[in-house]
């Protein structure tokens, strides 16, 4: 019996899946398939890591033979087996998981929306800044509005950690679910189903959130290019910043569904290491050319550039294009 056989037989003898496999060996579920269909041979940390899981001699695996000893079926003892999910601990847990992702979502969007309480109350004082109201309230009534501004910013971030705190709690009771390896075969046909269900309700969200995150470059863009004065910027940072939280919403609702799906049925993607050493490195070229392109622009002549060129925009830019990158560069290299 060869090698890729052997490592079949014995997960299947422990009813473990290749994702589950694939977990326990810290590697990809692609590579576990390469393993058992002998298009790859695992190396020899692997193979020592393989021979302790399935409790048989690494000469058993490397040479042909019969194990040191043999798992059967009847030798396996009902502790050592693997429970079963149960449909109602399965429903019960979809059915918590999507309330607890809509308040983490919820608690992301309101620390991006909280600066938008300042910006508008700071607005409405320069409305109200003319000769009438400081004829008879004096700075007092300014005062007053700039003072609510940052009570509401303060109130907004303390509702987003509690919600975010909440959302945490709320899943508390289910967190066997991540360290335990759980039977999910006779679920793997529903669970297969309600994941299908869940890419065709919630796929939209994506491309509605790439929207709204484009849409919300428009304030400070007119910004920049000088269209706006007076209280213009501070309304246009708000509804910038209120239509970026509304966008963040529905991406951070979409991932965390599908974290919570992932650690369901025990399938997590993984970049193969070549890909993952290019993120990794890639990612700290950009962060430096982007750092590098601040720093000359801010050593230049100024008016250069100016209004070509503005920093914060260019930061904003910045971290979009990053975000928008690393999500589709994971969604389509990550096995």
């Amino acid at each position: 019996m060869r090698l890729g056989q052997k490592i079949a037989e014995l997960r299947k003898k422990n009813n473990l899946s290749q994702e589950g496999l694939a977990e326990k060996m810290n590697v990809s579920r692609q590579a576990v398939s390469k393993w058992e269909s002998e298009q790859s041979v695992p190396d020899i940390e692997k193979i020592v890591n393989l021979s302790e899981l399935f409790g048989v001699t690494t000469d058993y695996l490397l040479k042909s033979g019969e194990p040191s000893f043999e798992l059967k079926n009847e030798d396996i003892n009902d502790k050592d087996k693997l429970p079963v999910l149960s449909d109602e601990l399965v429903q019960k847990y979809l059915t918590t998981s999507q309330k607890s992702s809509k308040l983490r979502a919820l608690a992301f969007a309101l620390i991006i929306f909280s600066p938008v309480c300042i910006f508008f109350t700071q607005a409405l004082r320069y409305a109200l800044d003319t000769k009438y109201f400081l004829d008879k309230y004096g700075d007092r009534l300014t005062s007053i509005i700039s003072t609510i501004g940052y009570i509401l910013f303060i109130i907004t971030v303390a509702i987003a950690v509690g919600l975010f705190v909440y959302s945490i709690m709320n899943v508390r009771e289910f967190k066997q679910l991540k360290k335990q390896n759980f039977d999910v075969r006779k679920e793997k046909g529903k669970l297969t189903s309600t994941i299908k269900t869940f890419h065709k309700n919630n796929d939209k969200y994506v491309v509605f959130t790439s929207i709204l995150a484009v849409l919300s470059i428009t304030g400070p863009i007119m910004e920049n290019t000088s269209l706006l004065s007076g209280i213009g910027p501070l309304i246009t940072r708000g509804i910038s910043l209120l239509i970026f939280s509304v966008a963040l919403y529905f991406f951070t609702f979409y991932l965390c569904q599908r974290n919570y799906l992932s650690i369901l049925i025990k399938h997590k993607k993984h970049l193969p290491i070549k890909l993952h050493r290019f993120f990794v490195y890639g990612s700290w070229i950009y962060a430096f050319c982007v750092l590098g392109i601040l720093y000359i622009t801010s050593r230049l002549p100024y008016g250069l550039f100016i209004p070509l060129f503005d920093p914060t925009l260019f930061v904003y830019l910045s971290i979009t294009v990053y975000c928008l990158f690393t999500y589709f560069f994971i969604k389509e290299k990550a096995e």
